[in-house]
């Protein structure tokens, strides 16, 4: 990366007054989009919506065919001009879904994960269980498999619950937006009065097949494991993204850079320490980031000074 800039895109959905029928607004989205940017620009990203003419890119709530045509400018941008690597950063709804290419058996069932985008324009409406406007992360992250940026590294945020509503009727299986209730306790420990935050009941008990995509160099890193919920705080944006920030503000720089995977993992270290994040009834959230990567060396931020 030495001597070539890095580029970033941040691409987020809000899901407020966008329909007569959707999921659940994302209130935090604003923050959550305000705290990525300080960490990137910090990590010295040149950031996609900014470009050098000053003519200001539209990343937030596009429909799904403008989500994928901004995706590939970004890409082609990589591919075009000099680029030591490349960070994108997804947040919206998320849910798995059962793929059509089933393993022939009965014991266990096949998911992948799947972001949330907004109707096309002239629409007042989603489409029945949100079909259409759902873009696969498998999808985006084979975006950037042009063989010209083999051997650039490649890093994927996503913020997005990775698990199934089960709250009945045509979107049984979108999620549509979870409460975290945050438990609160006194000095001695004890749990203080709460509101009771109305979500949907756990998930049944079935055998789930998974794997990451695959792209050669690169890293995805989830906000939740598989199969559970992401914990959203209302106004305040993702927890797990909000201790990334902290972690990267918290964490000694070596000879002025920061190391990506031991960024991670110490992020991971302060998250499995949250045991005050709950959620009711059962509806499965763990803070922990979920990470996969195919990287072939070291990948070091020099810090913005």
């Amino acid at each position: 990366m030495e001597g070539m800039p890095c580029r970033a895109a941040c691409f987020d959905w809000e899901f407020i007054d966008v329909a007569k029928t959707g999921p659940k607004a994302r209130t935090g989205t604003f923050r959550e989009r305000k705290n990525f940017l300080r960490m990137i620009e910090r990590l010295n990203f040149t950031i996609y919506m900014y470009p050098a003419n000053k003519k200001t890119i539209i990343t937030r709530n596009l429909p799904k065919q403008n989500f994928i045509e901004e995706l590939k400018r970004f890409k082609n941008l990589c591919v075009s001009e000099p680029c030591g690597c490349i960070l994108l950063s997804i947040s919206s709804h998320g849910v798995i879904v059962k793929t059509d290419d089933q393993i022939d058996s009965g014991d266990f069932e096949t998911f992948e994960d799947f972001i949330l985008t907004h109707p096309e324009l002239d629409k007042s409406k989603f489409s029945t269980n949100y079909v259409d406007e759902r873009v696969s992360v498998k999808e985006i992250v084979e975006m950037f498999g042009d063989e010209r940026l083999k051997k650039i590294p490649k890093i994927f945020f996503i913020q997005a619950c990775r698990n199934q509503d089960h709250t009945g009727g045509q979107d049984s299986d979108v999620d549509i937006g979870f409460d975290v209730c945050v438990l609160r306790r006194n000095e001695k420990g004890e749990r203080l009065p709460q509101n009771h935050l109305q979500v949907s009941t756990a998930p049944p008990g079935t055998n789930i097949a998974y794997s990451p995509p695959y792209l050669e160099n690169s890293a995805i890193v989830f906000s939740t494991p598989f199969g559970y919920s992401t914990g959203a705080l209302s106004s305040f944006g993702s927890h797990a993204w909000g201790v990334l920030e902290k972690t990267l503000k918290d964490m000694e720089p070596v000879n002025g850079s920061i190391n990506l995977l031991d960024w991670l993992k110490k992020t991971n270290g302060d998250l499995a320490k949250d045991e005050d994040f709950e959620i009711q009834r059962n509806l499965k959230y763990k803070p922990l980031l979920s990470i996969s990567h195919t990287l072939t060396k070291q990948i070091l931020f020099k810090l913005k000074p």
